[in-house]
């Protein structure tokens, strides 16, 4: 058993809701104003499976990636959160702060990929560049292995060689001129559109989905709460979608 503050403040001390986009949530989206914790449920998104998930295995409190709100709240009439209510489990969110943040979620994406010392760029991007090429075909299958993809969406895909990379988890798109001007090869994002894609020019960007570039969150999580007197669960989840 564990002091939620406690908790909450390790988080925010590695992610700062300080320095969370204007437009975002993070922070508390339940707070029923319950101090001790049990068991903690990590999760990529709060959905009515996630808090069937929490009741089932009698977790109190929901760490998630994604927040529940975004917009003004008049009426609570969503059923889960209802649910979740009704069973004192609270819900805590970290998003575009811990995106950011050191060892946040695209700079872990980088290194799971296996690039270390990684440059910042435009807040949300970590990239790095080369002294020398390297195969791009290797690259496409350490994410298949990695991710246990059997293909993954790349525009741009006839490349050899790269000497550049960069990586934003979730939706990146944003980004792709801006990098371009910079001169990255290689970039790895999210929910890539039809008309982002169109758009790009030399550049390959590789998109392996929202869920896949950010469901190891739950890692982060774990790491962040090592040696807390806590038990901590990795909610079951997966894509909102499948290839059938």
């Amino acid at each position: 058993m564990e002091n939620v503050n406690k908790i909450i403040k390790k988080i925010e001390e590695f992610a700062p809701l300080s320095t969370m986009q204007k437009w975002d949530n993070s922070g508390w989206q339940i707070n029923l104003g319950i101090e001790e914790t049990h068991k903690i449920l990590l999760a990529l998104d709060v959905t009515s499976s996630t808090v069937d998930e929490a009741i089932q295995k009698k977790c109190d409190l929901i760490l998630s990636h994604h927040p529940v709100f975004f917009n003004s709240i008049k009426t609570i009439d969503s059923p889960f959160i209802i649910k979740a209510i009704q069973n004192n489990i609270q819900v805590y969110s970290a998003h575009t702060n811990l995106d950011i943040a050191k060892g946040g979620v695209s700079e872990y994406l980088a290194e799971k990929c296996g690039f270390k010392d990684l440059d910042t760029a435009f807040e949300f991007i970590k990239y790095k560049q080369f002294d020398k090429e390297k195969n791009f075909s290797k690259l496409i299958s350490t994410l298949k292995t990695m991710f246990s993809l059997p293909s993954v969406r790349v525009v741009n895909s006839n490349r050899k060689t790269y000497s550049s990379i960069a990586f934003c988890s979730g939706s990146g798109a944003e980004f792709i001129h801006d990098l371009e001007k910079i001169g990255i090869d290689v970039f790895i994002t999210g929910d890539l559109k039809h008309h982002q894609a169109l758009n790009a020019s030399k550049m390959t960007i590789i998109d392996l989905g929202h869920f896949h570039s950010e469901r190891f969150v739950v890692e982060i999580f774990e790491n962040i709460l090592k040696g807390e007197d806590v038990e901590v669960v990795a909610a079951v989840e997966r894509p909102a979608w499948e290839m059938i």
